[in-house]
């Protein structure tokens, strides 16, 4: 008995809480964005910008702590993993999912974090912003958007260097080590994550790493270990799904319509003159193929904007391209932020991924542009791909929970599925008819099912029906 007695003790140590500094924490009025507001608590803590040099420089990131609500004060707490990367997760718990936030209190402390470059975290976005455009007059193409971000990441590295910013600890290992950092600052043993998008990819390797330090999670919107690049095959196969939708609808033939506008494209770009709608002056755009294809894919991303772009298809076909003038400024331009292309860019893509990705969008309608403006470690000074051991398949034993939406255009079906054979018992939920920005919200069955998941229920795999959001608008006169 002695002897199984010194075995349980060697088994239950390294659940308990890690020691490190502990979170600071102060009273915090939240406020959502439709003016609701509720007492929570605003939580600080410290982690080294390289958490292989501990004792280098470091930065304070921060969260909000929504308390849990009797008995459930002694349970896990449940951390959100904002998407993007660049998601902040206090600003989501504000929109509309501040009401599942405070539904799930009732299970344990919710924690919406900020992770490092994000949010109210250290550093600030201000000043980390980079502009990049692609002159209107000139037709663009996967290479022509490939040089002026390039050009533009080339421009902001003596910028960042200047403000004394480490780009390359800008990667998911980094943040892995400070969501462990967070469960000591917590004093917890275990964590039970809640995340989308990025945020399961940043689970999923959290997963890999410390997997005996999670209670239990759920990944909407997957985004496995090589899934950071998109599969050209996969937004075909979703135009498929789009097009039988459609049909029912009497609007046939969505891919062949759109077929025909792109060939006409590629032959000939269309020069058409246009209202600048931020500016009010008159400019000229070259529409190319490859503008149409990334406003596809756009708004691709659930059922709430594909109805849109169908609109725009129509108009195209009979010549009025002057219907894209509220969309070219962003097709043509814009900002993005050092910690999000530094993010991604050293999340990489596998060699096999790589070589299917070129062999997809050779034949794929949408082409290249499912990944419009993905970075490559090489283009961002600083950065290192994090390689093929991170990107190996996940494996642990740990209960997950992932959920998925058969329209969602950014993380298919197939990613949760190719997960499955690494995570044993793992159950998944697919909304049929769901996007990516339906996943939490749009039927109460979503909620009844996390509740269920984190009070310790058994789930079984299940697909549910959800509210079809697009609804069907006449043509454009």
């Amino acid at each position: 008995m002695k002897h199984l007695f010194v075995l349980s003790l060697l088994l239950v140590a390294p659940l308990a809480a890690a020691k490190g500094p502990a979170a600071r924490f102060e009273p915090y009025t939240f406020q959502a964005r439709d003016g609701r507001t509720t007492e929570a608590e605003l939580g600080t803590f410290s982690v080294p910008v390289r958490h292989g040099h501990p004792k280098g420089p470091r930065l304070t990131l921060r969260f909000v702590r929504f308390p849990a609500t009797g008995k459930a004060r002694a349970a896990a707490p449940i951390v959100y993993l904002a998407g993007g990367p660049g998601g902040s997760g206090i600003d989501a718990a504000s929109g509309p999912r501040y009401e599942l936030f405070l539904a799930l209190r009732e299970l344990g402390d919710v924690i919406a974090l900020d992770q490092r470059g994000t949010g109210q975290s250290e550093p600030e976005r201000k000043g980390l912003e980079r502009a990049w455009s692609v002159p209107w007059e000139e037709p663009m193409d996967e290479a022509r958007l490939t040089m002026a971000l390039r050009q533009a990441l080339a421009e902001a590295a003596p910028a960042w260097a200047a403000a004394g910013v480490d780009v390359g600890a800008f990667n998911t290992e980094e943040s892995v080590e400070d969501l462990e950092s967070l469960r000591q600052a917590l004093g917890v043993p275990r964590l039970r994550l809640w995340g989308i998008s990025y945020g399961t990819h940043l689970g999923i390797a959290y997963l890999k790493r410390h997997a005996a330090r999670v209670e239990r999670a759920v990944l909407a919107g997957i985004e496995g270990p090589d899934d950071t690049w998109k599969s050209p095959a996969q937004a075909e196969a979703l135009l498929a799904r789009w097009e039988v939708r459609l049909q029912a609808r009497g609007q046939p033939d969505l891919r062949a319509r759109l077929g025909r506008v792109l060939e006409a494209l590629k032959t000939t770009p269309r020069r058409v003159p246009l209202r600048d709608p931020r500016t009010g002056t008159e400019k000229v755009w070259m529409a190319s193929a490859f503008d149409i294809q990334c406003v596809a894919f756009e708004l691709m991303r659930g059922p709430e904007g594909f109805p849109r772009f169908v609109e725009l298809l129509g108009a195209l076909e009979a010549g009025s391209f002057e219907v894209m003038a509220p969309l070219v400024p962003e097709l043509r331009g814009g900002t993005f932020s050092m910690m999000s292309m530094a993010m991604d860019a050293a999340s990489g893509m596998s060699p096999a991924r790589r070589a299917r990705i070129a062999r997809e969008a050779s034949t794929a309608l949408l082409g290249g542009a499912v990944n419009a403006g993905a970075p490559e470690a090489a283009w961002v000074a600083g950065v290192e791909d994090l390689g093929e051991a991170f990107r190996a398949p996940v494996r642990a034993r740990t209960p997950v929970l992932l959920i998925s939406g058969t329209l969602d255009g950014r993380t298919p079906v197939d990613n949760a599925e190719a997960l499955r054979s690494g995570l044993p018992r793992s159950v998944h939920l697919v909304l049929e008819g769901a996007g990516h920005d339906g996943l939490f919200q749009g039927d109460p069955r979503i909620l009844e099912r996390l509740r269920a998941f984190f009070r310790g229920d058994r789930l079984r795999d299940e697909r549910l029906q959800v509210p079809d959001v697009s609804k069907p608008r006449p043509p454009p006169k």
